[in-house]
């Protein structure tokens, strides 16, 4: 017994970090699972108050968002947050389409007030091809767009986007990869992640949020996987 503790002692420390080791900055895993109320970080239970700024939307059909209502946008908060103005992420977002009208916002970044207007927006749109879903960034330099032209009407839905300075990538419901890559795609710093709308605005669509992943960016060949 005395040999195998010695053993099992003398492995963690071959694993110990140096001292004074700092280890590398980067996103978290993070699973939000709004129908079991389930919430994770690095597969550790977070508290859901410490993340989004309306815990209490949450009930039976998930996350909801409210129809075209000042207050019906909500937003990531704390570690969350910090992980999402990282713009260098793959997120995946289940949600339940409620209408064939206007745009449902499923994700929304701004920057600082009285910028340059650097924003992302993940959507389900009727502005272009009939119910399509896409990406679309807006930079100071370069604007990328993505987008899968098929249509997304009222039923549950899963879209996987990846975002980095060299790609914006999306898949929905399993589907073939659109991809943009362009040069010089940086972003002036992000100040908000929002579910339904522009939280300086109002929501637009109401939906219910079913589900978030936020993790490091994946390859487009995982896209359709994660969507599906």
């Amino acid at each position: 017994m005395f040999q195998l503790r010695r053993g099992f002692l003398a492995s963690v420390a071959a694993l110990s970090p140096p001292s004074g080791f700092v280890p590398p900055t980067g996103i978290h895993d993070w699973s939000l699972d709004f129908l079991s109320e389930v919430y994770t970080k690095d597969g550790s239970s977070v508290v859901l108050a410490d993340v989004i700024d309306k815990p209490s939307r949450v009930g039976a059909s998930g996350l909801e968002i409210l129809d075209n209502d000042v207050d019906g946008v909500v937003s990531a908060i704390g570690d969350l947050l910090t992980d999402f103005l990282l713009v260098d992420w793959t997120v995946v977002i289940e949600w339940q389409e409620l209408t064939t009208d206007g745009a449902t916002y499923l994700l929304y970044l701004f920057q600082a007030p009285g910028g340059d207007g650097n924003y992302i927006v993940v959507e389900r749109s009727t502005a272009f091809t009939s119910l399509r879903v896409d990406a679309h960034e807006s930079g100071s330099i370069v604007t990328r767009d993505v987008q899968i032209n098929t249509s997304h009407g009222p039923g549950v839905h899963k879209i996987a986007v990846t975002r980095t300075n060299d790609r914006l990538s999306i898949s929905c419901d399993g589907s073939a990869v659109d991809t943009e890559t362009a040069s010089g795609a940086t972003l002036n710093p992000m100040v908000t992640a929002s579910f339904g709308g522009d939280p300086a605005d109002q929501s637009y669509n109401g939906t219910y949020i079913r589900s978030v992943r936020l993790m490091a960016p994946v390859a487009d060949a995982s896209l359709p996987g994660l969507s599906t």
